[in-house]
C-alpha cells in the first residue's frame, strides 16, 4: 500500500489505541521513575549517563539519532550569524535563500486592523507566511498577537540574537513529526543553555544618507555551583534605534512613480501615480437636490486660480461642479511618513539546568521580549462606507441644503501617531532522565503574547457634531487645502481652531494576545534494538497543546460605540473611527491532543561488504492529532537514504502534513478593510463603449474598496503532500568541500484563503456582459450621470461599489516545486589559518494555483475574447515571479580566520519578480530587478588583557549603497516584503569576554 493512501485506511479507532498504548506506557515509566528516585539516602548512586548529553537535531525526536543525515537539513552557525551583520531576527531570518515574501514588516502601513509595530514573520519556499513551523529548542513558539489579512505568525523580532549555539532548517514537510503548520519546514533556534562565563557587547551603526542609528548590547553570564551540578545562564540584548522619515530615499519620497518609469513603455500610467484622491480639497452630493448656484448635485473645493469656478468662497478658493477633484490636487502622503519607525526592544532569555544524582536532569527556561515602537503617517480620510451628512444649517454650508461628504482628508488635525508595545513570555520547566537505554523527556510550557496598538484619532460622531456646528466655532470643510502648496496643511486659510480640532480627536486602541499552554511527554532509544546493520531508534510521544487568540478593539472599532448619522437618517456605520473599517472583537481557543511514533531503521552498513550500498538508512513517523473544533487527522512520512560510497548520498522523504485553519479565521464573523485601487472593469468598458475608444485600464483610475471576509466551523484543516529528492558529494580532496541539490515538490489541497476581492470585482464585469451580476459585489445605487453614461452603452447601469463580500473558503489544490544547492568548503593551514565559504541557492520552478469555478469563467470570456485581454485573474495559475516569489535567491560567505584576525564577506541575490499591479498600455509586464548587496566585517581579538580577551569589530552591510528596486507599492515605492530599505550601514562593535 502507498504511503500516500495510508492515512485514509487507518481507521479512527487506531488513533485512540496508540494514544491509549502510549498513555500507558509513560504511566509505567512514571512509576519506575518514582522507584529510582525512592533510593536510601545511603543506597548507591547511579551515574549521570552521558546520554543525556545527545543532541537532537530537527526533524527527528530520537536522541542521538543519525536520522538527520537522511534529510534536507541546513545548520546556520553563529559564525554565519556574525558574518550577516543582523540587528534582529528578522533580519537574519530573511538572509536564509529559501526564504519567500515576509508579510509581517514594518515598512506595510497598514492601520490600526493589520500587524504593526515591531514584526517579522518567516515563510519558506514561498508557501505562505504561517506554512512554517517555528521552534525554540525543539518546542513551539506562540504566535504574535496581530494579523495580517488573518494569517497568523511567530514574530521573528522576539527571537534572540544573542546566546544562540545554531539555527536548524529543515526543508521537508514535518507534520508527522511535530503537527500542524510544519508544511514548508522547520526553523530550530537552538540557544545555549549550560554557559559558564561572563560577556558583553556593545555595538553601535547608523545608515548613510538617513537619521538611522542603532545602539544594542548584549550580556551572556553563566555560572556552575552545587558541585559543578547546576548552571544558570543569563542572555540579553537590547535594542535602541531612530528611524527615518520616507523623504529620506528616493523611491519612497513621492508616491508619483512616473518620474522614475519616463522613456519605458510605462511612461505616463495613472497607475503609477499613488497619491490619494482624499485631501483637504472636499468632495460632495446635495442630497436636496440641484444646487441652484452651480446647476449640478454634484461638486468640490479647489483653488480659484484653476479652471471652471462656478462659486467663490473666501480666501482663495471656490467651488466647481463634479464629483472628483482634478488629479493635480491630489495628495502625496510620503511627507507624512516614517519608512523605519524608532524602537526600545529587549530580550531576556534565563536558562536553569541541574542534575541530580539519580540519572537524571532538570532544565527551564524563561524568556522575555518587549519593544516600544513609534511612527507617523499621515492623517486618516474619510472612507467610502463612512461617508457622512452635512447638515444645510451648519455654519460654512454655503448652499443652505444637505450634503454628504464624499471624500475629504483633515491634514489641520496633524499626521498620526502611532504607538505598538509588544510583550511575550515563555515559561518551561521539564524533566530528563535515562531507564533501562531509554530517555525520558517531559515539559510543561506557558507562554504568552500581547500586543497593545494605540493612536489617537478622529471620531466620526465628534467630527459630525463639530462641522455641524451653527456658530463660528464649526469646523470648516470648505476651507480647501493649502493654495501655495497643495501637499501641506491649510493652517493659514482655515478658521479652524485647535480647540475644534481636539474637540473630535479621541484615542484607539487594540488589544490582542495569544497563549500557547503545552504539555509533552517524549521517549526514544537511539538503540532500540539491534539488527543486521545497526540500532534500530525509536521514538514515542504525545502532546496536549491549548492556544488561545484574543483580538480586543476599540468600543469605536467594535460596534459598541456606532456612527449614526443625524443627517442622513438610517445610516449607521458600525466604526465610529474615521478612516477604518468596524472589526467585532474576536476570541477563540483551540484543545489538541496528539500522539506520535518515529523509527530510525539501519538497512546497510559499511561492515555488509555490498557492492555500491556503503550505508543505507530509512525513517518512518506517523502522527495523529484531534482538534477540538476542526476535527482530526493522522498524517505518516517516511524518508530514505542510499550512500553507494562514503563520499555519496542520496536521500529522499515522502510524507502528508496538514495545517488547521487558524483561530481568527475560525471564529471571527465579519472583518471590514479597505484596500487601495481596485479596478472597476464595468466602468472601463461602459466608458470605452461610450465614447467608442479602445477598451484601456486607464478609462478608469483605481478606488479604495471596502471587502468583507468571514470564517466559520466548516472550513477544513488543509492538507499536503511533500516529495524530496537529493544528493550529497564530498570530492576526495584535500580541504572538505560538500555539495548538495535537493529537488523538492508540495502539493497542497484545502488551502484556506479568498478568491480576493479585486476577482469578485472582475467576475461582476464578466457577468455583467450577459446580462447578470457577482451578489458578492455589492453596489450604491447608479448616479444620473453614470446612468447617462451606461445608457449609451449595452450595459445596464452600475453604480459604485459599497463593498465587495469576500469569504474564507477551501480552495482548489495548488502545487509548489523547486531546487535548492549547496556548495560548503573548509580549508584549514597552518601558515594561512581557516577560510570557510558557504554558497546557498534555492531555485523556485513552479508555484500554481488550480484555477477555481469562477476563475474559468473570467478565463473563458478573455480566451473568447467577449472581456478584453488586459483583464487578467489574480492568485491563480502560475504564481513564479508574481509579486513576492522571485525565482532565485542565493546567499554566499566567506569567513577567514588567522589569530588574532577574524574577516567575513556575505552576499545576498534576490531574483527579478513581476509587478502585477502595473501593465503596460500593450499589456506590457512591469519587470522588478533583482536585488543584491555585499556586504563585510573584520574583526582583531586582544588576548588576555586585564584577564579576558576583547574583540574589536567594524561592518558595513550593503557596501555598494544598493537602493531596492522601484515597485508599484503604494505605501513604500519597493516591496518591503522582500528588499531592505536600510541603504548602506556601517557599525562598530566591541566585545568583552571574562
Amino acid at each position: 500500500m502507498s504511503l500516500i493512501h495510508l492515512s485514509a485506511v487507518i481507521p479512527k479507532i487506531a488513533c485512540r489505541k496508540l494514544l491509549l498504548s502510549l498513555g500507558l506506557g509513560i504511566a509505567y515509566f512514571c512509576f519506575c521513575y518514582q522507584e529510582l528516585t525512592a533510593l536510601e539516602p545511603n543506597s548507591q548512586k547511579i551515574p549521570v549517563s552521558r546520554k543525556l548529553e545527545t543532541v537532537t537535531v530537527v526533524g527527528t525526536q530520537i536522541d542521538g539519532s543519525k536520522v538527520s543525515e537522511v534529510l534536507p537539513v541546513t545548520i546556520i552557525n553563529k559564525e554565519y550569524i556574525n558574518v550577516t551583520g543582523a540587528a534582529s531576527g528578522d533580519e537574519l531570518l530573511r538572509s536564509i535563500p529559501q526564504t519567500g515574501d515576509i508579510l509581517f514588516n514594518e515598512a506595510e502601513f497598514t492601520g490600526v486592523n493589520g500587524a504593526r509595530g515591531d514584526v517579522g514573520s518567516i515563510n519558506l519556499r514561498g508557501i505562505g507566511t504561517g506554512n512554517t513551523l517555528v521552534l525554540l529548542n525543539g518546542r513551539r513558539l506562540v504566535n504574535h498577537p496581530g494579523t495580517q489579512y488573518q494569517i497568523h505568525s511567530v514574530n521573528t523580532q522576539s527571537l534572540p540574537t544573542t546566546g544562540i549555539n545554531r539555527i536548524e532548517i529543515l526543508k521537508d514537510g514535518a507534520s508527522a513529526i511535530y503537527g500542524t503548520d510544519a508544511v514548508a519546514g522547520v526553523i530550530n533556534v537552538v540557544t545555549l543553555d549550560d554557559y559558564e562565563g561572563y560577556d558583553v557587547s556593545l555595538r553601535y551603526g547608523s545608515s548613510d544618507s538617513t537619521d538611522l542609528t542603532e545602539l544594542s548590547g548584549t550580556l551572556k553570564y553563566g555560572i556552575n555551583f552545587n558541585d559543578e551540578r547546576t548552571n544558570i545562564s543569563v542572555f540579553a540584548n537590547f535594542l535602541t534605534r531612530q528611524g527615518f522619515s520616507a523623504l529620506q530615499k528616493p523611491y519612497s519620497a513621492t508616491e508619483d512613480l512616473r518620474v522614475y518609469f519616463v522613456g519605458t513603455p510605462f511612461e505616463g500610467l495613472a497607475d503609477l501615480n499613488n497619491t490619494s484622491t482624499n485631501t483637504q480639497w472636499a468632495e460632495f452630493t446635495s442630497l436636496d437636490g440641484e444646487i441652484d448656484e452651480i446647476q449640478a448635485t454634484s461638486f468640490h473645493i479647489q483653488p480659484d486660480t484653476m479652471n471652471g469656478c462656478k462659486y467663490d468662497l473666501p480666501n482663495g478658493v471656490c467651488v466647481r461642479d463634479g464629483a472628483s477633484i482634478d488629479y493635480s490636487l491630489r495628495l502625496d502622503r510620503a511627507r507624512y511618513r516614517d519608512l523605519v519607525g524608532d524602537v526600545k526592544r529587549q530580550n531576556v532569555m534565563l536558562f536553569l539546568n541541574h542534575r541530580f544524582e539519580n540519572n537524571s536532569r532538570f532544565f527551564g527556561e524563561f524568556t522575555f521580549y518587549s519593544a516600544d515602537y513609534n511612527r507617523q503617517r499621515e492623517t486618516a480620510q474619510i472612507l467610502s462606507s463612512g461617508r457622512m451628512g452635512v447638515p444645510a444649517n451648519s455654519y460654512y454650508n454655503p448652499f443652505n441644503k444637505r450634503l454628504r461628504l464624499n471624500d475629504y482628508r483633515a491634514l489641520d488635525v496633524g499626521p498620526r501617531m502611532i504607538n505598538v508595545k509588544n510583550e511575550s513570555y515563555r515559561l518551561l520547566g521539564g524533566l530528563r532522565f535515562e531507564w533501562n537505554n531509554w530517555n525520558f523527556e517531559t515539559a510543561v510550557l506557558r507562554s504568552e503574547a500581547k500586543t497593545v496598538d494605540s493612536t489617537h484619532r478622529m471620531s466620526n460622531t465628534l467630527f459630525q457634531r463639530a462641522f455641524s456646528r451653527t456658530t463660528s466655532d464649526a469646523y470648516n470643510l470648505f476651507a480647501g487645502g493649502n493654495t501655495s502648496d497643495i501637499h501641506a496643511p491649510n493652517t493659514f486659510n482655515s478658521s479652524n481652531s485647535q480647540a475644534t480640532i481636539n474637540s473630535f480627536i479621541v484615542p484607539v486602541f487594540r488589544t490582542g494576545k495569544t497563549t500557547l499552554t503545552l504539555w509533552d511527554i517524549k521517549l526514544s532509544d537511539s538503540d532500540f534494538r539491534k539488527l543486521p546493520a545497526g540500532d534500530l531508534g525509536l521514538a514515542l510521544g504525545l502532546e496536549f497543546r491549548i492556544k488561545e487568540f484574543t483580538d480586543d478593539r476599540d468600543p469605536r472599532l467594535d460596534g459598541t460605540i456606532k456612527f449614526t448619522d443625524t443627517v442622513i437618517l438610517g445610516n449607521v456605520n458600525q466604526s465610529d473611527v474615521v478612516g477604518t473599517s468596524p472589526t467585532p472583537d474576536t476570541f477563540g481557543d483551540r484543545h489538541v491532543t496528539s500522539a506520535f511514533a518515529e523509527l530510525a531503521i539501519p538497512l546497510i552498513n559499511e561492515n555488509m561488504d555490498i557492492k555500491l550500498a556503503h550505508r543505507a538508512d530509512a525513517q518512518i513517523a506517523i502522527r495523529a492529532e484531534n482538534y477540538s473544533d476542526v476535527g482530526s487527522v493522522i498524517k505518516p512520512k517516511i524518508a530514505l537514504s542510499w550512500d553507494p560510497s562514503p563520499r555519496l548520498k542520496f536521500r529522499t522523504a515522502l510524507s502528508q502534513g496538514f495545517r488547521s485553519p487558524n483561530l481568527e479565521q475560525i471564529n471571527v464573523s465579519s472583518i471590514r478593510r479597505v484596500t487601495p485601487r481596485r479596478v472597476d472593469w464595468i466602468h472601463c468598458a461602459a466608458t470605452s463603449a461610450a465614447n467608442r475608444t479602445d477598451f484601456n485600464k486607464q478609462d478608469c483610475d483605481g478606488n479604495t474598496v471596502e471587502f468583507v471576509r468571514s470564517g466559520g466551523k466548516e472550513l477544513k484543516p488543509e492538507e499536503n503532500t511533500n516529495l524530496s529528492v537529493g544528493m550529497i558529494y564530498r570530492p576526495p580532496i584535500r580541504a572538505d568541500l560538500v555539495m548538495t541539490v535537493d529537488w523538492w515538490r508540495v502539493e497542497q489541497e484545502k488551502v484556506v484563503g479568498n478568491f480576493g476581492d479585486q476577482n469578485q470585482i472582475t467576475l461582476d464585469y464578466v457577468l455583467r456582459t450577459n446580462g447578470g451580476s457577482n451578489p458578492n459585489v455589492v453596489r450604491e445605487n447608479p448616479t444620473p450621470e453614470q446612468t447617462t453614461l451606461f445608457n449609451r452603452t449595452s450595459f445596464s447601469p452600475a453604480g459604485n461599489i459599497k463593498e465587495v463580500l469576500d469569504p474564507f473558503t477551501n480552495l482548489t489544490p495548488r502545487q509548489f516545486e523547486g531546487i535548492d544547492l549547496g556548495i560548503e568548503w573548509n580549508l584549514d593551514t597552518e601558515a594561512h589559518g581557516n577560510i570557510n565559504a558557504v554558497f546557498n541557492a534555492a531555485y523556485l520552478h513552479k508555484a500554481n494555483q488550480d484555477h477555481s469555478h469562477y476563475a474559468n469563467i473570467i478565463l473563458s470570456a478573455i480566451s473568447d475574447g467577449r472581456v478584453d485581454e488586459a483583464v487578467t485573474v489574480g492568485r491563480s495559475g502560475n504564481l513564479v515571479k508574481q509579486d513576492g516569489r522571485p525565482q532565485w535567491r542565493s546567499n554566499a560567505n566567506l569567513i577567514w580566520k588567522k589569530a588574532p584576525w577574524l574577516s567575513g564577506i556575505f552576499f545576498s541575490y534576490t531574483g527579478e519578480v513581476i509587478d502585477t499591479s502595473v501593465i503596460g498600455r500593450q499589456n506590457q509586464k512591469f519587470v522588478v530587478e533583482a536585488f543584491q548587496t555585499f556586504s563585510v566585517f573584520v574583526q582583531y581579538n586582544v588576548d588576555s588583557w586585564k584577564g579576558g580577551d576583547t574583540q574589536i569589530r567594524v561592518g558595513i552591510r550593503n557596501i555598494f549603497d544598493q537602493d531596492p528596486p522601484i515597485a508599484d507599492e503604494q505605501s513604500s515605492g519597493y516591496f518591503p516584503s522582500l528588499h531592505s530599505n536600510r541603504g548602506r550601514y556601517i557599525y562598530f562593535e566591541v566585545k568583552r569576554n571574562f
